[in-house]
């Protein structure tokens, strides 16, 4: 053990939390890392890619706030608030009643917090981005955020979730509904009691920083749940390609798949066409889909990962090809009856019931045939509304 590990041991047993804090901030310091590159095969040689980076935090958060299943090897998470005030630790005000001891809150508040999200149990998960090297009071902070955020109540975090999904144009009921349908299980089974019964932490840097290493792997060794996680960014003309890794201590736990997320060219419906046409069996079924599209009147809209297809300026279909050229996925807004649900595990590929309706793939006629079946029950009602 390190002697500011050893050092950092003897104030935890000694000192106060604040100490604890005042400690990492003195101790905290940027080390560079040696990083892999990363080559892309073009035509008939590889080609090193340039490292590249966002322009601002905020770059790559956009991103995370809407997939933010690339932290966690896959795990989805529930995103219900971005860079909101926390409640800071409270001056306490005591009172006696009934013989116990009441602490009564004062708001304050602390800086923001980049990322708040809900796991499939119900617990809190804190992320914390930064752009470059992670800063000396980065553990500090996220550790602070999480002091505030133990204290949030179910009916605060349903607050901050409805905040969130009413800022984006989506519809919500209530934190408990939104949450059993994300995650898949049965309305009840969690109780408001059980939300936010535990903490998670996840701190995220441009590249890795030794020392900083050193503290987490310190404080996962003490019982606190977090996580560091190092990316590198890599830039083409057209996409920014993502990389991820899971750092614990001073080496690699787990390698996270690459995520691309196309930054400068929106999907066409030529893109989308020529790159499921090397798929002869398929083409036939895309040409029959986009006409489909054509035929009801839909209007296409080119966003930059998936084409979206509106009726009477309603959500309607979100497509986008997969890059092997075997199926396309297909996102299909409308309330769904679990019966409706279950009829559509049992005819297409690759079903997960989504908040905003069903998602699954089409890879075949027959697959196809059923999905135009979905998709005019809820253009019926999109249209009868």
């Amino acid at each position: 053990m390190s002697d500011f590990i050893h050092h950092l041991s003897l104030i935890t047993h000694h000192y106060s939390f604040q100490n604890l804090i005042r400690f990492l901030e003195h101790y905290l310091i940027h080390v560079s890392q040696t990083t892999m590159p990363l080559y892309k095969w073009e035509g008939e040689q590889f080609r090193k890619l340039p490292q590249s980076s966002f322009d601002q935090e905020r770059d790559f958060e956009d991103l995370l706030a809407k997939d933010p299943t690339i932290l966690l090897n896959n795990e989805e998470l529930l995103v219900i608030s971005r860079q909101a005030k926390t409640a800071k630790e409270p001056k306490p005000n005591f009172s006696f009643k009934k013989k116990s001891l009441i602490k009564r809150n004062t708001e304050e508040f602390l800086p923001k917090y980049d990322l708040l999200a809900l796991d499939g149990r119900g617990n809190c998960v804190i992320i914390e981005l930064k752009k470059g090297k992670l800063p000396r009071k980065a553990i500090a902070q996220i550790l602070e955020y999480a002091a505030s955020v133990s204290k949030l109540s179910y009916t605060a975090l349903d607050k901050l979730a409805r905040e969130w999904f009413v800022s984006h144009g989506r519809e919500y009921t209530s934190l408990l509904h939104i949450h059993s349908k994300l995650f898949e299980y049965e309305f009840g089974a969690i109780r408001e009691s059980q939300f936010n019964s535990r903490q998670r932490l996840i701190l995220i840097s441009e590249g890795a920083d030794q020392k900083v290493l050193e503290v987490v792997e310190y404080l996962m060794n003490i019982g606190v749940d977090i996580t560091y996680i190092s990316y590198l960014a890599y830039g083409t003309q057209d996409e920014i390609l993502v990389t991820t890794e899971t750092v614990l201590g001073y080496k690699v736990i787990s390698e996270k798949k690459k995520h691309s997320y196309i930054t400068g060219k929106r999907l066409t419906r030529d893109i989308f066409r020529d790159t499921l046409s090397k798929n002869d069996e398929l083409k036939s079924v895309v040409e029959e889909f986009l006409k489909y599209l054509d035929d009801c009147g839909a209007s296409i809209r080119n966003r930059i990962n998936w084409l979206r297809a509106t009726i009477g300026g309603e959500w309607w279909i979100d497509t986008y090809p997969s890059k092997r050229a075997t199926h396309f996925r297909v996102n299909a807004h409308g309330d769904f009856t679990p019966e409706q649900i279950a009829e559509c595990h049992a005819n297409l590929p690759a079903v997960n019931s989504r908040k905003f309706g069903v998602s699954f793939n089409i890879a075949s006629q027959d697959n196809l045939k059923y999905a135009i079946e979905l998709f005019e029950h809820t253009r019926n009602i999109i249209l009868e509304g």
